[in-house]
């Protein structure tokens, strides 16, 4: 395939210049082009978007009057922060859900129930036109076999196993694969877990829905994308019998995001540093992230 209309490359002066032209206000070429070095111009051409014109118009990619380049620089190092913010409290939520599973599932069934016994977990469970179980087994087959850290080769030379205990393949898995067990899992087990959270009034397969949603918010911070206000292509569902939040909250943005890892973990901090982090960036449109205007009085925020 032969590619015959392209953008002509532009030198960090250029794109300095091309900014200018378009509106942008810039009072040091500088600083701007050193920016440039470290941020990609198309990484940061998303972060243009909220302070130009609107696509649809006869101004297209012009910024709107008074727009300096320091507000592009804020609104892009406050998604920096949302993103190592969130990040780290799904990081704490993986940790627990890892040891929880483990846990729970190796203490009815045994530390290679989850292989040797077929009432352990839901075999004939169906994803799509898929099965489960056969999906999981593959994968997690996959990460067994490449599996590179010590406690792992130690585990294989010292028994003679190419399998692993429940114990040591959650520390190997991906947080995504982990979720797939969870939903494996007999409803019992699943249970515990919600009971282990204090969450235990929600429905089972909301709380599964926040767990494959909340990995893909985790792939959105991994890859560095932008996050603040993203419209997520999978929704968090909504349970009208638990108390959370309200129904007309919109659930494709990351303030529901927060406020499910808020209700899950009940770690008060996340709410210190979440009003910490929007004191510091003040100039943020909250809307913008799904946030109402009394966030504050919602359930879990006001009980945190």
């Amino acid at each position: 395939m032969i590619i015959t209309q392209y953008k002509d490359f532009k030198d960090y002066p250029q794109l300095v210049d091309l900014l200018k032209n378009r509106g942008l206000i810039i009072s040091d070429d500088s600083k701007v082009i050193a920016f440039l070095k470290n941020i990609h111009y198309y990484r940061l051409s998303v972060y243009f978007i909220p302070f130009q014109y609107p696509k649809d118009s006869n101004k297209t990619d012009i910024f709107l009057p008074n727009t300096k380049f320091e507000n592009i620089e804020l609104l892009y190092n406050f998604d920096c922060e949302l993103r190592r913010f969130i990040f780290y409290y799904l990081e704490k939520l993986e940790l627990l859900l890892r040891s929880q599973i483990a846990h729970i599932h190796t203490k009815i069934y045994g530390p290679f129930g989850y292989i040797e016994n077929e009432k352990s977990l839901k075999r004939d469970l169906k994803t799509l036109d898929s099965n489960l179980f056969s999906d999981f087994m593959t994968t997690i087959n996959k990460e067994k076999s490449r599996g590179n850290e010590d406690f792992i080769k130690h585990l294989k030379n010292k028994y003679d196993i190419d399998d692993l205990p429940l114990w040591a393949l959650v520390e190997i898995t991906t947080f995504g694969n982990l979720i797939k067990f969870f939903r494996l899992m007999q409803k019992n087990e699943q249970l515990q877990i919600l009971e282990f959270f204090d969450i235990k009034k929600l429905q089972l397969n909301v709380f599964s829905n926040w767990l494959n949603t909340l990995s893909y918010v985790r792939n959105i911070c991994a890859h560095h994308a932008r996050l603040w206000n993203k419209i997520f292509v999978k929704k968090f569902k909504f349970d009208s019998n638990f108390d959370f939040l309200e129904s007309r909250i919109a659930r494709d943005r990351i303030f529901f995001a927060l406020s499910v890892l808020a209700i899950i973990l009940k770690d008060k901090n996340i709410k210190i540093e979440l009003i910490n982090l929007l004191k510091k960036y003040l100039n943020i449109d909250l809307n913008a992230m799904g946030f109402p205007t009394n966030w504050l009085e919602l359930s879990p925020w006001d009980k945190l």
